[in-house]
């Protein structure tokens, strides 16, 4: 199909339009994220492919060793596509370079479009932009291939699935759109493609019993800058999680490395496949910070929006507790604490705030377990998981929410330094908060850098809480 006969192709979708607009009489190197993957290496292939049908010269390029990853070795074994094909390690500052799965790159060139599912708070000043919340970045180039009369045949519809399905976990994830899965289930009825197959093989369970632990903690890694702060990121799939101390091992060797990237945080996940969760480790300077969610989160659309907020939107803890309160006032909302190691310095960050007592209603310091106990945790909540645990910060919160009749209730509890003769069996420096909103709760961990000072400790767990809101 010619140029000039795609006007009344092109009349339902300006992106299209935009894309040959900003792209034509220009010579375009497609180019994956670092780390590439599933998804961007099939992009890439699937955009160069457009790209031909469009008489628009490129070239994709992987701007990395090709190892013989799982990345590799899925896409070769089930498209029987070898990756090493596009395998180029020349750097030149003269190339127009097209962005697919990713908004921004490290490489040299002018980047002059993008194409992401993946969306993101960052304004980039490209000629062309694509970017919005879908399974993958394959299935947005299936659309602009649809409307252009682009001849769909098997071999782009398996190349399609196989990324959709990658990068939601077989649709588990909460990346997954039940639109775009209905139209997936029926190109694969139409073109007679092999479902069970896919969704089996998609699940791409990290082989952690043959990495070594810094393959481990660096499998899927990308890097992000969110105004000048350097954010990694990494994960896991798993099929249940490793023992503590296993776990400890990682996360202990991740702090080694925040310290040797320089980066302001690394994000660590694990999806665990067998019970539907997903486990987050942010990895700061003074803590890390561990959420378990419920289901299957998606990296993109899910975990990382937050973190480049948290860092597009830096404010000194002062500067956050007041931005807090002020919102509490305009919502019309009360909160209560009830807060055991921290002694009560939520409720006392709180009253330094102007209007503070529009919205701070009560605040107990339940030290010991006969306060907690007094104030309305379950004994039998202590005795089975004891005080230092997510069910009694849990229960904290709730008690404390329900005694103020607030709308928003707060429980904190752990150890931060004195070994509790009383309460035995705790890791030292280990904090839980509870915040319960809307009949939501959400609970956090803290493992808290020991050589802080007892205030220090304290106002990390405020300024986490603050994050929160």
């Amino acid at each position: 199909m010619k140029l000039t006969n795609l006007n009344s192709e092109l009349e339902n979708n300006s992106k299209v339009e935009e894309l040959i607009n900003s792209l034509k009489g220009k010579k375009i190197t497609i180019l994956g994220h670092d780390n590439i993957d599933v998804d961007a290496t099939l992009s890439g292939i699937l955009m160069s492919q457009l790209l031909d049908f469009l008489k628009i010269e490129n070239e994709f390029c992987i701007m990395q060793e090709v190892k013989e990853d799982d990345t590799y070795t899925i896409i070769k074994k089930l498209l029987k596509i070898d990756m090493k094909k596009w395998q180029k390690e020349e750097e030149r500052n003269d190339r127009n370079l097209f962005l697919v799965d990713h908004y921004e790159t490290i490489h040299k060139g002018k980047v002059i479009g993008c194409i992401d599912h993946h969306p993101t708070q960052q304004d980039k000043d490209y000629n062309f932009k694509y970017v919005r919340n879908s399974c993958a970045t394959a299935y947005l180039i299936y659309e602009m291939m649809k409307q252009v009369g682009f001849p769909i045949q098997k071999e782009q519809v398996e190349m399609i699935v196989t990324a959709m399905m990658v990068d939601t976990v077989a649709f588990r994830s909460s990346k997954a759109i039940k639109e775009e899965i209905a139209q997936v289930k029926r190109l694969t009825r139409e073109y007679k493609i092999d479902y069970d197959l896919l969704e089996k093989e998609s699940l791409c369970l990290t082989p952690i019993d043959k990495l070594s632990i810094d393959q481990i903690i660096s499998n899927g890694q990308k890097w992000y800058n969110y105004n000048g702060s350097k954010v990694g990121s990494s994960y896991l799939q798993l099929y249940g999680m490793p023992q503590e101390n296993i776990l400890q091992q990682w996360l202990n060797k991740l702090k080694e490395k925040r310290n040797q990237t320089a980066s302001e945080m690394l994000v660590f996940i694990i999806f665990e496949i067998k019970s539907n969760i997903t486990y987050e480790y942010q990895i700061m300077e003074d803590c890390i910070k561990e959420l378990i969610h419920n289901g299957i989160l998606s990296r993109g659309k899910d975990i990382m929006p937050l973190i480049e907020c948290r860092y597009l939107h830096q404010k000194k803890l002062e500067q956050k507790l007041e931005s807090f309160v002020k919102k509490l006032i305009e919502e019309n909302k009360t909160i209560a604490t009830m807060e055991s190691c921290t002694g009560g310095q939520v409720a006392s960050e709180i009253t330094n705030i102007e209007g503070a007592s529009a919205v701070l209603k009560e605040s107990y310091v339940s030290y010991c377990n006969e306060a907690k106990i007094k104030f309305g945790v379950p004994e039998e909540i202590i005795s089975k998981y004891t005080v230092y645990s997510a069910e009694t910060a849990i229960a904290m919160a709730n008690a404390v929410k329900n005694n103020a009749k607030s709308d928003i209730g707060i429980g904190i509890t752990g150890q931060l330094g004195r070994i509790d003769p009383n309460n035995k069996g705790c890791t030292n420096n280990t904090a839980w908060y509870c915040i319960i909103q809307n009949n939501k709760e959400f609970v956090c961990k803290l493992y808290i850098m020991a050589e802080l000072t007892r205030l220090e400790k304290k106002k990390i767990i405020i300024r986490e809480i603050t994050e929160e809101f």
